[in-house]
């Protein structure tokens, strides 16, 4: 196990307030020699398992992204709800740990205002949305968390289903309703499961899918879909899908 220090907030700010400078070594080279200065961090109860660290790879043609939500999940232990909104865990995880990965997920632009602005969106994590769907690491993290609460599938059957087409997914999450609802989110996403085995995918489609949560909002506004219980959020699904 790697203990994860955090990056203070000084040293944060420093990198952020540095990507111009520091652009090569975004590009191919390593920030390890930040390690050598201890004042940079603060300790914390996270830590890294080294073997679910190096299943968190991709290149140009696969992305990855099941196996790098499960390496990064299961990886990572210590990760309080505290934590999972702190930028100095992120940060330091895609400056030091994942870099390469981050780096071959998120390919920097050649120009250099476009590479500046990539590596602040994707090597930092400013805000809500910076932390939960614009850092290379951290993002795999809260995708992972999401779909450990769909019931009745595995991890890797509901992330499958859940990271298929990126415009269903962010219509999930774009929506608290639904994805904050573990019981709601379960009936959505094994719904999505379904399609996924099928030949068309017919839900996936953009149009199809955004209908179909159109039509969850009404139903949504007709009575509390939060509390109804299993069978019947199945059966709403089912109706709004057809």
């Amino acid at each position: 196990m790697i203990d994860i220090k955090l990056f203070r907030a000084t040293a944060v700010a420093d990198l952020f307030n540095s990507i111009e400078k520091n652009l090569e070594i975004y590009r191919s080279g390593y920030f390890e020699n930040l390690l050598e200065d201890t004042s940079l961090f603060l300790d914390s109860s996270c830590t890294l398992e080294p073997d679910e660290w190096s299943k968190v790879i991709c290149d140009l043609s696969n992305d990855n992204e099941v196996e790098c939500c499960i390496g990064v999940s299961t990886g990572l232990s210590g990760v309080t709800a505290y934590l999972a909104r702190d930028e100095r865990l992120w940060a330091r995880l895609t400056h030091i740990e994942f870099l390469e990965y981050a780096r071959a997920r998120w390919p920097i632009p050649k120009d250099k205002v476009q590479a500046v602005a990539h590596i602040k969106k994707h090597f930092f994590a400013k805000g809500a949305r910076g932390i939960e769907r614009d850092n290379a690491i951290s993002r795999l993290w809260w995708m992972a968390e999401i779909c450990k609460r769909v019931q009745g599938l595995s991890l890797n059957e509901s992330l499958t289903a859940f990271l298929f087409q990126s415009d269903v997914r962010a219509n999930i999450v774009e929506r608290p309703t639904t994805s904050q609802n573990s019981a709601l989110l379960s009936a959505v996403v094994n719904k999505l499961h379904q399609s996924y085995q099928t030949t068309d995918k017919a839900l996936y489609g953009r149009e199809k899918f955004r209908s179909v949560m159109k039509k969850l909002n009404i139903e949504g506004g007709i009575r509390l879909l939060e509390v109804l219980d299993k069978e019947t959020l199945e059966g709403v699904i089912e109706k709004v899908s057809q």
